[in-house]
């Protein structure tokens, strides 16, 4: 079958559709995605082809210019706290509304040219739903993990496009035929559409392994001094985060024998500074790689390196700065995995900091609830185990006129 992946131009949305995507071409079928170029490297270094429409996005840019003088996301956003929907890429997922409306033409002329048996997007790709809708093919989407966005932002997005959708012979927009769901079920938002259970497989671009890291393979470790990765994503630093993580990085250095190794790309490392003899500052680097050998981890809630970390079972301390991550560091919360700080003073206070990293090392109830997480997850079908259901799904649709 033909398998058409849809995605929003962002780098970050497609990469956690890969291993579906891997799976279904390990079972022969044909994949191609369709985007805009924001996400021609991240298809490259999936592996995958894709065809490129219209011009880039820049969401980067959206979010800088949305941005106060200096600020990072969350000092912009003084209302952005626990249990509160912040703002995000022009109003929680708006601004994919809109991309839908802008792109499902061009996408729909393709995809009757290219007549797809089945459509895999991200939870916040609409014009999937409409191609799908129009085509009369099933669509699926695919969640990055805890979910208050896509899901959630179906009938909005439902009421917005109604008019669009009507142009193109639609009563209404609509919902996916299966929603695929990586995060188990008791990290997940209570009360939500429940998914298919798919197995997380860590895929953050592809690269070569640092040599310190593979010196550690195979070798034990000898030291008693814990190792913190402190991760906060790609972008953290380029939102006006320097002086965020520089503040962060020197109070977690005063917690007693702890190792930090600090996702710190080169570009950024000069104006970082000088840093304590603790902190280890490297590159980005698959943390799938090392976490095995980590008591924890701080993050900026991202769903991937939430996802990550929860698949190796290491408690999280969750920096939230923007869009869905306040909702990674809620339910990690709430599952005793981990501590979310959500507001810019306790972000900002070196000793809150401290002593919530402190907690998450000492108290082993976190470990015991990154534990249960864990085998929760290793618990979930494989990728290639939920292929069989999507090649049933296409089966059914597969006498639809074009």
């Amino acid at each position: 079958m033909r398998v058409l992946v849809m995605t929003t131009p962002d780098p970050s949305h497609l990469p956690p559709l890969a291993p579906v995507a891997w799976a279904l071409r390990a079972a022969g079928h044909e994949v191609l995605v369709a985007g805009q170029p924001d996400s021609a490297e991240s298809a490259r270094t999936t592996g995958l082809s894709m065809v490129v429409f219209g011009e880039p996005f820049d969401t980067e840019q959206l979010v800088l210019n949305s941005l106060a003088p200096g600020k990072r996301p969350l000092e912009s956003r003084p209302g952005s706290a626990p249990g509160t929907a912040p703002p995000v890429k022009g109003g929680f997922g708006g601004v994919w509304i809109e991309r839908a409306r802008a792109m499902a033409g061009e996408y729909l002329a393709f995809a009757r040219d290219y007549r797809p048996d089945l459509v895999l997007c991200d939870p916040l790709d609409y014009s999937g739903l409409v191609i799908g809708g129009v085509l009369g093919i099933p669509v699926v989407h695919h969640r990055w993990g805890v979910d208050p966005v896509g899901t959630p932002r179906i009938p909005a997005a439902r009421e917005e496009l109604a008019g669009f959708c009507r142009t193109l012979g639609l009563e209404t927009l609509p919902d996916p035929a299966v929603v695929l769901d990586p995060c188990p079920a008791a990290l997940q938002l209570p009360g939500i559409r429940p998914g298919t259970p798919v197995r997380y497989v860590p895929f953050n671009g592809s690269g070569a392994m640092p040599d310190w890291v593979r010196a550690e393979w195979g070798a034990p470790r000898t030291t008693t001094t814990r190792r913190v990765v402190v991760s906060l994503g790609r972008r953290t630093l380029a939102y006006h985060g320097v002086p965020f993580v520089r503040a962060l990085l020197h109070a977690l250095a005063g917690v007693p024998d702890v190792e930090l190794i600090a996702t710190v790309g080169a570009e950024h490392r000069a104006a970082v500074g000088p840093v304590p003899a603790q902190v280890r500052m490297l590159d980005p680097f698959p943390l799938h790689a090392v976490l095995g050998s980590c008591d924890a981890i701080v993050t900026h809630g991202g769903s991937a390196t939430t996802m990550t970390a929860t698949l190796h079972g290491v408690p999280q301390l969750a920096l939230p700065q923007m869009a869905d991550c306040f909702a990674h560091g809620e339910r990690l919360a709430a599952c005793g995995a981990g501590i979310s700080l959500a507001t810019v003073a306790e972000q900002d206070d070196p000793a809150v900091l401290r002593a919530s990293l402190s907690l998450l090392l000492d108290d082993p109830s976190y470990a015991a609830g990154a534990s249960r997480l864990r085998a929760d997850m290793e618990r979930m079908p494989s990728p290639a185990e939920v292929v069989p259901e999507l090649e049933r799904l296409a089966g059914k649709a597969s006498s639809a006129s074009f």
